[in-house]
């Protein structure tokens, strides 16, 4: 027989279903402007009945039901559509970061503009110009001056610009695993408290909802992948290896590379390995540092020391007004602090490297007639490994043929005929580290081309080959030191400036040419005062193929420089364009699964709320009955 009172517990177990569902529609509701909020939906299922089948049951029609009971609060969440936003939100990450130090480069570039290196450069040739017409005037030679100075300093500020970027991006990747810690540190706990929760037969939803947040910002950091297969463990990935697991956690770090001027480099904190980084900001970052900034820095000084060394070449074969001669225009600032060439490149105290940056042959050169003897050029190449390559040459190949060998091979070295026809070899920047930038490595020929041909080494065969890997091996050269350049201080457009001999005495810029008195081979006499030969033939430098690596002019080479990082700056823009819009879809995907609806939770608030009263009068006439037999009983 049934309790007299079961009535009244079913009533009341149905307010405390509705009233529960009250609840969570009350949150969904409160929670509706909460974009990291998921929908909540109360599942009432009806309570165990009586009587269930045994041997022991009373002998009664069918099972009597208990009422309802709340079974669970689901949480409306699709966690594909999740795994797809944390995928491509790091894609995001990455082009964001990478558009924004883009743009700080357009930025330094300033182009177009008056005040750009491009139109101080331009103004640098016209007052060459001006001055081969009017070489007696010392305003002429002011105006060179100050126009000079003016590019050099602009070309001091751009560098300054992209090395203080540089550094940013280099700081930014280290608060950037700071987050990354912070971010997986806070999953990690609330992977703990879930677990716990769960354990008790909770189901926290919101503590899941905060978890799921943090993964999507940290996914914007960086490259990762999260694990759900294990109910009991949500892992967190990052290129294959665990950042969290469950309650465990492995930290990054960021630690400072000696291999890459002390810049920082993301390790596994417990290892000490390399993080697999292919996306995220912190990629963004590295490919800013490393790529984009190191590309134009290089590019910076490969325009400043090629624009100093042939200037001062033409410049020191000419004459000032009082007839001074062998003067450089441009400071030259060497790598090395003795003039062999001997400096120190690992920094242990102890030279260990000749570092040369250009040597012209001793020879005067038809450079477009048959050379008339064979053998083989070696080289090093200028990439991680330093392999050797080696080039043949034929006695039907003319110099200028054997310069396109040269240089079509991107050997990290070029050759050209100088303005007094002599052949020379100029070294690029490097592939392997910026260590090694515009230094020769290897010069080596089995025959005559480098030899008694051009003047260039004293020997051929192994025994007269120059390397840079041994000390005082520029012996091995055939010219007289003049004709060698030490290589640079390391980044030279940040010590680019005009000499100190042009400053202090205008009168020492060589506009004249001069002639050779006595048969002695050299330019040993000036044609004078009003002769603006040498002005001219350094105006003529505008037109030069100067950057022989990239068959440009200064102006060309410097315009595809601009060019190039419009042309990443439109391509970032675009990719930004494509995820903003994909990432909208997939928001507005998961917020039509797991988005609140006013309307709809109002309409379920009014069922829960007739529900709630509808068990209120259940309730009231159980009441009402038992008042009823109560009385009876009196």
């Amino acid at each position: 027989m049934n309790s007299t009172f079961m009535g009244i517990e079913i009533g009341k177990r149905g307010l405390h279903s509705h009233q529960q569902a009250l609840h969570v529609t009350g949150h969904n509701i409160s929670n509706a402007e909460n974009k990291e909020y998921s929908r909540q939906r109360v599942v009432i299922t009806s309570a165990d009945p009586l009587y269930v089948p045994a041997l022991n049951r009373s002998n009664s029609p069918g099972n009597i039901g208990q009422g309802s009971v709340v079974q669970t609060v689901e949480r409306i969440r699709d966690s594909f559509i999740d795994d797809r936003i944390v995928s491509e939100k790091d894609v995001m990450g990455y082009w964001n970061t990478k558009n924004d130090f883009i743009h700080q480069v357009e930025m330094v570039y300033n182009e177009p503009s008056d005040q750009s290196l491009r139109s101080r450069l331009d103004q640098m040739w016209r007052a060459w110009e001006e001055l081969s017409k009017y070489p007696e005037e010392r305003a002429a030679r002011e105006v060179v001056k100050e126009k000079s100075v003016s590019l050099a300093n602009e070309v001091n500020h751009v560098y300054r610009q992209l090395d203080d970027l540089q550094k940013n991006a280099n700081r930014q990747v280290f608060h950037r695993v700071e987050q990354v810690n912070m971010f997986a540190r806070d999953i990690r706990d609330l992977n703990e408290r879930i677990l716990k929760a769960e354990a008790l037969g909770d189901n926290p939803n919101d503590l899941k909802d905060r978890r799921d947040a943090l993964i999507e910002k940290l996914s914007t950091l960086v490259n990762i992948s999260v694990g759900r297969s294990d109910r009991d463990e949500t892992i967190v990935y990052i290129g294959g290896e665990n950042l969290v697991q469950g309650e465990v956690l492995r930290p990054l770090e960021a630690v400072m590379d000696p291999d890459n001027h002390g810049y920082y480099k993301v390790v596994w904190r417990d290892t000490g390995t390399d993080v697999e980084i292919k996306g995220g900001e912190i990629a963004g970052l590295l490919e800013a540092r490393d790529k984009i900034m190191r590309e134009n820095i290089n590019d910076v000084n490969a325009f400043a020391i090629n624009l100093v060394d042939l200037t001062n070449e033409i410049h020191r074969d000419g004459f000032g007004r009082r007839g001074d001669t062998n003067v450089d225009f441009f400071r030259h600032i060497m790598i090395s602090d003795n003039v062999e060439g001997n400096h120190d490149l690992n920094n242990d105290g102890i030279a260990d490297v000749t570092a040369i940056f250009k040597v012209a042959g001793s020879n005067k050169i038809d450079a477009s007639a048959a050379i008339g003897i064979a053998g083989t050029l070696t080289f090093v190449t200028h990439r991680e490994g330093e392999t050797e390559v080696q080039i043949d040459y034929s006695r039907n190949d003319s110099t200028n043929s054997v310069i396109k060998k040269i240089n079509d091979a991107r050997l990290g070295v070029v050759a050209y005929i100088d303005h007094n026809g002599h052949l020379a070899l100029k070294a690029t920047v490097a592939g392997d580290t910026d260590k090694k930038n515009f230094m020769l490595r290897h010069l080596e020929d089995s025959g005559q081309f480098l030899v008694g041909f051009s003047g260039v080494l004293k020997q051929s065969g192994a025994q007269g080959a120059f390397d840079y890997r041994r000390i005082n091996d520029i012996v091995k050269l055939l010219p007289d030191r003049e004709h060698i350049t030490i290589t640079p201080q390391y980044n030279p457009a940040a010590h680019m400036a005009v000499s100190d001999a042009v400053l202090a005495d205008v009168d020492k810029i060589a506009a004249a040419k001069g002639r050779d008195l006595g048969g002695t081979g050299d330019f040993n006499t000036t044609n004078g005062i009003g002769d603006g030969t040498n002005a001219l033939r350094l105006a003529a430098l505008r037109h030069k193929n100067a950057m022989v690596d990239k068959n440009a002019t200064f102006n060309d080479f410097y315009i595809s420089l601009i060019s190039r990082i419009g042309s990443q700056g439109e391509e970032a823009g675009d990719r930004i364009k494509n995820q903003e819009t994909l990432l909208k879809n997939l928001a507005n995907l998961r917020e039509s699964v797991s988005g609140i609806n006013l309307d709809e939770e109002m309409a379920n608030m009014i069922a829960f709320q007739h529900g709630y009263n509808a068990s209120a009068r259940v309730i009231n006439t159980m009441d009402q009955m038992l008042q009823t037999i109560l009385r009876l009983g009196v």
